[in-house]
């Protein structure tokens, strides 16, 4: 069965919830925007995943890769590439069993949880790796800290879906 995939207007949505999200963020941690590049990253959807990158119930997991730069073999030239790799199944799914959330403030939330965790990630305030304990643990600190971020939006719609998160 073919999972369903986002349009093109809500691809347009989601790079709105982009913006918005990285600005937030960058605010939130009071990253410059050289330490903001720092933390090299890419949001895809579902028609640009392969096929490890897809779940069967998140609405957004991140995959990190270490990558390094064409001709360059030394473990210097290494770097981590986190991939954000929406599931537009699962967020359709959501939108239509949930109706009083809405695609934008959903994707601002998301994507803002995906770039907490980056930013964790390549601050060392959490390891990648880590135990499925460790995670859950993490998973609620970041959970907490996209709320504390996403308070000066002061949008009722992002407290549906705070709301939406707390109750599960």
């Amino acid at each position: 069965m073919a999972r369903r995939q986002f349009t093109g207007s809500d691809k347009s949505t989601i790079q709105e919830a982009v913006l918005i999200a990285e600005e937030v963020t960058s605010d939130f941690f009071k990253l410059s925007s050289s330490q903001w590049r720092r933390s090299r990253y890419d949001i895809l959807t579902l028609e640009s995943l392969w096929d490890e990158e897809i779940s069967t119930h998140a609405l957004a997991q991140l995959a990190k890769y270490t990558c390094c730069l064409p001709g360059r073999e030394l473990k210097s030239a290494q770097f981590d590439l986190y991939r954000i790799c929406l599931q537009d199944h699962n967020i359709l799914k959501t939108l239509e069993k949930e109706t009083t959330l809405l695609l934008l403030p959903l994707m601002i939330y998301v994507i803002t949880h995906e770039l907490v965790h980056i930013v964790r990630f390549s601050y060392f305030h959490h390891l990648f790796e880590a135990t499925a304990e460790e995670r859950k643990l993490e998973e609620k600190r970041v959970h907490s800290l996209t709320q504390e971020i996403l308070v000066p939006l002061r949008s009722p719609k992002i407290r549906d879906i705070t709301l939406y998160y707390n109750s599960c």
